[in-house]
């Protein structure tokens, strides 16, 4: 009988990546106006409308990929897929896939302080997969049992916090919402993309 395991950090932080990459093409239609605010100190103008598409751009994304196979692109590269959190061999379904795509906007709110609660669980669960009721396995054995990492999961949680609160309240506070656009350096500098961002720094932990 097929068994499935808890899916190696690494594998996770690398999967994590390519989705993101992929995830930046769907913002090709913006290069020019943020190639513009970057080398522009005048005021450029961003529709509420456009910054819509950017919120939930990755959610259709990943919506789209794990309804119809259970996995992203990067998950599907390093073999991991979600599954239900109740039946490892199950199927997920609409409201699995919707939910959990939907989840991962609250990193506009949070940052990855979502994903870095993974580490004070042995399953590496986090955020998504609490409100969707799913998690994400591999087929093979994973080198070393998974340990809960209370300090790391603590530093980059707290430290993430921070930055996603700061950098969300920044963009809302500047939204002009009688004329339904935001001057882009709000998001530029801001944050820009870097509700994406997860924990690189712990790459070099291998197998936690």
């Amino acid at each position: 009988m097929e068994e499935v395991y808890v899916p190696s950090t690494v594998k996770r932080l690398l999967a994590f990546g390519v989705d993101q990459f992929l995830v930046l093409l769907l913002y090709i239609p913006f290069i020019k106006i943020f190639t513009q605010a970057l080398l522009d100190d005048g005021e450029i103008y961003f529709s509420l409308w456009s910054l819509l598409y950017l919120f939930l751009a990755p959610a259709f994304y990943e919506f789209l990929f794990l309804f119809l196979w259970q996995k992203t692109p990067g998950k599907w590269l390093f073999n991991l897929k979600v599954v239900p959190a109740a039946d490892g061999l199950g199927q997920l379904g609409f409201s699995g896939s919707f939910l959990r795509a939907l989840a991962g906007r609250l990193s506009f709110f949070f940052s990855s302080a979502i994903y870095a609660v993974a580490f004070f669980r042995y399953d590496r669960t986090h955020v998504k997969d609490w409100l969707a009721e799913t998690r994400v396995v591999q087929s093979s054995p994973r080198r070393k049992h998974p340990k809960v990492r209370w300090i790391l999961g603590s530093i980059l949680f707290l430290s993430y916090l921070y930055e996603g609160i700061l950098s969300s309240s920044r963009i809302i506070e500047n939204i002009d919402w009688k004329n339904k656009h935001i001057e882009i350096h709000a998001l530029v500098d801001g944050r820009g993309f870097s509700a994406i961002q997860f924990a690189d720094e712990t790459a070099e932990d291998e197998e936690d």
